[in-house]
């Protein structure tokens, strides 16, 4: 799958912009403020429905306009076209259309675009929270396998439920007893969550090594997963000693809510944290390998290709590093939108390949290059 064409309509700085998109590389370039990063960012609100940027919409409305519009053409695996068009009304409505139907689930889109996010904040993915690295893995699990969405939302409501509870019983509402409900069934999605975390990720992590032997050969790093409790105990058991702390603080303590990705250099008893071990370019290159590998095992289980979002292209990393993190990105099916102040010639160079579209963006407007 990749995006044809897409039209902004009042986006920022972008009044009414439409690009013609090759299905290899398209490279936006041009002074700061030009608008390179809003197309960018204008596509993943297509996508996922929220912005990389900002969680508040009415920002990404062009001052004096009532809404913005994005839409886009895309050609399926089949080679079928689709459409996908998303308006965010200054009120705050928000209306999808799934080849102009409406469509309340922003989850359509996302299935339909497996987008992926390259920013110079990357290495946040390893040195940040683990709520990055839970989105991270989660992302990977939604697309593989569709109906992990619904087992991760009845979790979701699950954890709303017995929270609420906790502060019932604290309040003196309820009794303690009247929790077991919610227990029983929190733990029953929690242990669907945990395994369909863990069956992706025992698919992932051998194509992750592999993927990371070619970005940085010289890094040993191995990824596991924390579920969120001891992995000696039942969840079950350990909701049940943490009683009186949950019902203090009002919140479940433990649960895959609460589940981490550990990312660790070496092997063995000499295996440490890589938070301690790694530089931030280091860094950088192990979270690129995370989101690429995902890329590759979609391709690869799937048949499906990738879109790729960078902005900044080629952003404080050495020449040898990026020579290999765009030959990566050529051997896959996948589409890559690419933005960067620098002319095109230093990073188009690594595509051979690939169809390349070069556009030249300038005070919201995105001419195509002769470079391209």
């Amino acid at each position: 799958m990749y995006i044809e064409r897409l039209d902004i309509s009042f986006f920022r700085n972008l009044t009414h912009v439409t690009v013609e998109l090759s299905p290899g590389i398209n490279f936006f370039w041009g002074p700061n403020g030009a608008g390179k990063t809003a197309i960018l960012e204008a596509a993943h609100v297509l996508a996922r429905g929220r912005s990389f940027r900002s969680s508040r919409s009415r920002t990404w409305i062009q001052h004096g306009a009532d809404a913005l519009t994005v839409r886009g053409a895309l050609r399926n695996e089949a080679g079928m076209l689709e459409t996908l068009a998303i308006s965010k009304e200054s009120a705050g409505k928000t209306v999808l259309r799934v080849n102009g139907e409406p469509e309340p689930r922003i989850s359509e889109a996302a299935q339909r675009i497996p987008l992926q996010v390259l920013l110079p904040d990357v290495a946040d993915l390893v040195f940040g929270s683990p709520q990055l690295r839970r989105q991270w893995l989660d992302w990977g699990a939604f697309h593989v396998k569709p109906e992990y969405l619904r087992t991760l939302r009845s979790y979701a409501r699950a954890l709303q439920q017995r929270n609420a509870g906790l502060k019932r019983v604290a309040s003196g509402a309820e009794s303690p007893a009247d929790l077991v409900t919610w227990t029983q069934q929190l733990v029953a999605e929690a242990e669907q969550v945990t395994d369909f975390r863990l069956a992706y990720l025992e698919e992932l992590e051998p194509v992750f090594v592999a993927t990371l032997a070619a970005l940085g050969p010289e890094m040993d790093v191995r990824i596991g997963y924390r579920r969120g409790w001891n992995d000696e105990e039942s969840l079950h058991k350990v909701l049940g000693d943490m009683g009186s702390r949950e019902l203090k603080l009002g919140s479940t303590q433990a649960g895959p809510h609460r589940a981490d990705i550990e990312i660790r250099v070496g092997s063995g008893s000499h295996a440490a944290k890589a938070t301690s071990e790694l530089s931030r370019g280091q860094g950088k290159s192990v979270a690129s390998a995370l989101k690429i590998a995902q890329a590759r095992l979609l391709a690869d289980r799937e048949k499906r290709g990738s879109v790729f979002l960078i902005d900044d292209v080629g952003a404080e990393l050495d020449e040898d590093h990026n020579a290999r993190f765009f030959r990566l990105l050529e051997e896959m099916d996948c589409q890559i939108l690419a933005s960067s102040t620098q002319p095109p010639a230093g990073i188009v160079g690594h595509f051979t390949d690939k169809t390349t579209n070069v556009f030249h963006v300038e005070r919201g407007h995105a001419d195509r290059s002769p470079d391209g």
